[in-house]
């Protein structure tokens, strides 16, 4: 991804990860840690919950990071499309070095991979996006 969106992902931990299945759209909220090396953001969640179980149903997720504030010229943040999985070995240990507490909870963990994202960072240039879309 570019580098000042990489910058951006690295920087934040609270992912808004959406989902839909058989036309029900479905929202949660999830801390992350970013696997930079293959674009995708890694979370933790029981298998029994509703997003996870749409999502194994129907993969194709979206998501969105981004700062709180009431300031037009502070947004900064992120839409995402990408594709939900089972985290990799490598990605759990990326996951439990920025969460280690989590370790105790034993908790499954997922992960997104980015295929597209746009930025928005208007304290650089107001209104202007940044769209990455991964090599196909």
């Amino acid at each position: 991804m570019y580098e000042e969106i990489d910058k951006f992902v690295k920087k934040m931990h609270l992912l808004s990860f959406c989902v839909s299945f058989d036309n029900k759209p479905y929202c949660t909220s999830a801390f992350y840690a970013y696997d930079e090396k293959n674009s995708s953001l890694i979370f933790a969640s029981d298998e029994k919950t509703s997003h996870i179980q749409m999502a194994l149903k129907n993969p194709i997720v979206s998501g969105i990071i981004h700062l709180d504030t009431k300031i037009v010229g502070n947004i900064k943040g992120i839409q995402l499309l990408g594709e939900f999985k089972k985290a990799n070995e490598e990605q759990k240990k990326i996951y439990f070095k920025r969460f280690p507490y989590a370790l105790a909870l034993k908790p499954n963990i997922w992960c997104m991979e980015i295929s597209w994202a746009k930025f928005t960072n208007n304290k650089a240039i107001f209104g202007k996006k940044l769209i990455w879309e991964k090599a196909k």
